[in-house]
């Protein structure tokens, strides 16, 4: 009896174990998936030009210009670290998010092409 409640008790353990680990989907998106939105529409994003990321927490980005508007990108290496920055950081509570990526710009357009991405 207690070799069957001892085994039922490790089975449950497991399972909430592999339930916990599988709870939300990955998002395998890169920050290049996003550049490509973007010059998709040939619009002319450099690569190299970074903003300041790690001053919001963030484990990437890129910066450039659309409609004479900055446009910044920062990627996060999960959804949790964008939700800890966005308390973490208040200016960026209301910027747009998709994923784990956060948008910084005050074009429309470009708000739009991002929240398109999926």
């Amino acid at each position: 009896m207690k070799k069957n409640v001892m085994l039922a008790v490790v089975l449950l353990v497991v399972s909430v174990s592999l339930l916990g680990c599988s709870g939300g989907k990955k998002d395998s998106r890169t920050l290049d998936d996003f550049i490509k939105a973007y010059t998709d529409q040939d619009i002319a994003v450099d690569k190299e030009e970074r903003p300041l990321f790690s001053m919001i927490g963030a484990s990437d980005g890129v910066i450039f210009k659309m409609d004479d508007k900055v446009v910044k990108i920062y990627s996060y290496k999960s959804v949790k670290d964008l939700e800890k920055a966005e308390k973490d950081f208040e200016i960026i509570k209301d910027w747009p998010t998709n994923g784990r990526f956060l948008l910084e710009t005050s074009s429309e357009d470009a708000t739009k092409i991002f929240n398109d991405i999926k």
